[in-house]
């Protein structure tokens, strides 16, 4: 899968949305907001930030390319597309890609799974 323009959430109002309305997971290393897309037809969208915090430009910009790898092994899997929004935590150094990435698929299947009970109708 690329990590196309479609991929990506770029607008300010899609990321205040995201952070309003979506379900949070905290994974140490970093935070998830994960929402359903409103179109089933669209492709999930990721938006990795990293400030200063975290480190220089060199270790942020590593932080963004290995969150971007993560997401596009995963994504294909997801039940429905979702938009996803990661704030990296200066605490990511301390894990390993692969660590990472387990995080990453948990709390995007927690979240889902979650998200699914509260919208399914009740009898």
């Amino acid at each position: 899968m690329r990590f196309g323009r479609d991929n990506r959430v770029r607008l300010a109002r899609d990321f205040e949305f995201l952070k309003k309305n979506s379900a949070r997971a905290d994974c140490a290393a970093f935070i998830c907001y994960i929402r359903p897309s409103d179109d089933a037809s669209s492709p999930s969208r990721l938006a990795v930030i990293a400030s200063k915090r975290v480190g220089n430009a060199v270790v942020r910009n590593t932080a963004r390319r290995r969150f971007r790898a993560i997401f596009r092994e995963h994504a294909p899997n997801f039940p429905a597309p979702c938009d996803v929004l990661v704030f990296v935590r200066r605490a990511y150094l301390n894990f390993e890609y692969a660590e990472l990435s387990r995080r990453f698929e948990k709390a995007v299947s927690r979240t889902l799974k979650q998200q699914n009970k509260e919208t399914a109708p009740k009898e």
